[in-house]
């Protein structure tokens, strides 16, 4: 009989015990807990911070709107300072000191890659809004997602289909970054144009993030003569890039990389972007007079009425989107969320789109690649504008995926 109420009296102390002892990690019954790492200072600071604020922003509404299945959404952020190293360090901390659900990378490639193996030995999710990088999604494995970005490889299908078809280039050359994103890019690129078109750049040069003298690399294309000069990197270095090639008599066609089209590049470049091409990641930038931006837009000044110059970028509101994305995973999990329900949430997402400013997403149980598609832009008396162009190859290569 003793035995038998001490059993009763254990049980009934155990359901007195808090809700998270019994939930998933991360889990409470009116709170999930979210982990983020992004660059949050030094030279990718306008990936990182951008990054932040549009999933704060976003976070804000969702809560607002009464949250996930009942419960709000909490957000702890880590800076990774650009390095693979801070990044991994960021997700132990997140994961195992923070206890936290799941990850959501607001990280560039480079940092981001160096997270991969722990979150898949961890077996914790982890959805990536902006890293193009190949291990996020190849290979294949059913805890990472990436959102409004795509890989690398889509990339160079689209640019080299783009340089050869629309700008009609018969000589390419690159110049691009020695960083994880930029220098895949430029591999993949390189690999497209042997695969599909039987060439291969007649020049390519590279550079550091951050450099601010790009002459030796510019004379050694200048000395290929090429038709068209692909810019693989980030707004900083295409502004200088620009100016100095039309210094050095560069008076060739240039196509740049998804991250450049943005304001900046058309506004700093001044006369030199004139003319210049590439593929943006989001179907309306935020300079857009689209009511869909305008309105988006008005939302985020009031949030941010002291951001600096700049912003919001294609960073804010591709963490704002993806962010939105995710949630609707969370909702597909149900009411008692697990790393499980939440992969088979976000499988379930089909033509996700949060508005106007986003691109539709899709994850499936083979691929977790949510954006495929991309709108090629040019710039046109300063600013940049829509091109009407379809790739020749699109069907064919949506269906790979598929």
């Amino acid at each position: 009989m003793k035995s038998q109420l001490r059993v009763m009296v254990a049980a009934a102390a155990l359901c007195l015990l808090p809700v998270s002892v019994y939930a998933q990690q991360g889990v409470t019954s009116d709170e999930i807990l979210i982990g983020s790492f992004g660059s949050l200072s030094g030279p990718s600071a306008f990936v990182g911070l951008p990054g932040r604020d549009g999933t704060n922003l976003a976070v804000k509404e969702i809560n607002a709107a009464g949250g996930v299945n009942g419960r709000k959404i909490r957000l702890i952020f880590e800076d990774d300072g650009n390095s693979p190293t801070r990044a991994l360090a960021a997700a132990k901390k997140l994961v195992e000191q923070d206890k936290v659900f799941a990850l959501f990378s607001i990280g560039g490639s480079n940092p981001t890659s160096g997270t991969l193996a722990y979150v898949k030995e961890k077996g914790v999710v982890m959805y990536v809004s902006f890293a193009s990088a190949p291990g996020v999604t190849f290979p294949f494995d059913k805890h990472l997602f990436r959102g409004g970005t795509t890989e690398s490889a889509r990339y160079g299908e689209l640019y080299a289909e783009f340089m050869v078809d629309y700008l009609k280039a018969k000589k390419i050359a690159l110049i691009s970054g020695r960083d994880e994103y930029a220098k895949n890019e430029a591999d993949y690129v390189t690999r497209q144009l042997k695969d599909s078109f039987g060439t291969a750049p007649v020049a390519r040069a590279d550079f550091n993030p951050g450099d601010k003298d790009f002459t030796p690399q510019l004379l050694q294309i200048k000395g290929a003569n090429p038709d068209v000069i692909a810019i693989l990197g980030y707004p900083a270095e295409a502004i200088i890039i620009l100016r100095q090639a039309r210094e050095l008599g560069l008076d060739q066609r240039f196509f740049v990389g998804a991250t450049m089209v943005e304001e900046s590049v058309a506004k700093n470049a001044g006369a030199a972007a004139e003319g210049i091409t590439g593929f943006t990641l989001l179907p309306l930038l935020p300079t857009s007079q689209d009511p869909g931006m305008v309105a988006w837009l008005a939302k985020w000044k009031k949030e941010y009425p002291n951001a600096p110059a700049g912003r919001p970028n294609l960073f804010d509101v591709l963490g704002y989107n993806d962010m939105y994305v995710f949630a609707q995973g969370l909702r597909n999990a149900g009411p008692s969320p697990t790393t499980d329900s939440l992969i088979a949430g976000l499988e379930q997402i089909k033509d996700y789109r949060v508005g106007p400013t986003a691109n539709p997403i899709t994850f499936t149980d083979k691929y977790h690649i949510g954006n495929l598609r991309l709108q090629p832009k040019i710039v046109k008396n300063g600013a940049w504008e829509n091109v009407d162009w379809e790739s020749k190859r699109e069907s064919a290569i949506l269906q790979r995926y598929k």
